[in-house]
């Protein structure tokens, strides 16, 4: 795939709360970078999960844990125009996906 053909969709991330974990109190995170492929008419979407300090004071840097959800890239085939609202929905279930994975988030 040509990255000139490719058209950004979405840039986003979320932090969805915090958790203790031998490195200190970290922010359990989701992101999302989509673009739209023009010539093949897909829309791609990398999604990430990791952790990261939650101190203000300490240096950002990402890591994962165990039970965090793998990276994954999705591509699902879309007209332009519906991109950015299929793009928002997948990240919205990353979003759950990667709550619920989380030990201390978990709705009870």
């Amino acid at each position: 795939m040509v990255r000139a053909q490719m058209k950004r969709v979405i840039d986003t991330s979320e932090i969805l709360g915090t958790v203790e974990t031998p490195e200190g109190i970290c922010e359990v995170c989701a992101s999302a970078t989509a673009g739209f492929d023009e010539e093949a008419g897909k829309l791609v979407l990398r999604l990430e999960a990791f952790l990261r300090p939650a101190g203000l004071l300490e240096k950002e840097r990402h890591f994962r844990a165990a039970w965090l959800p793998a990276d994954k890239t999705v591509t699902e085939s879309v007209v332009r125009e519906e991109s950015g609202e299929m793009a928002r929905e997948i990240f919205h279930s990353w979003v759950r996906k990667v709550r619920e994975a989380a030990p201390q988030l978990r709705r009870a």
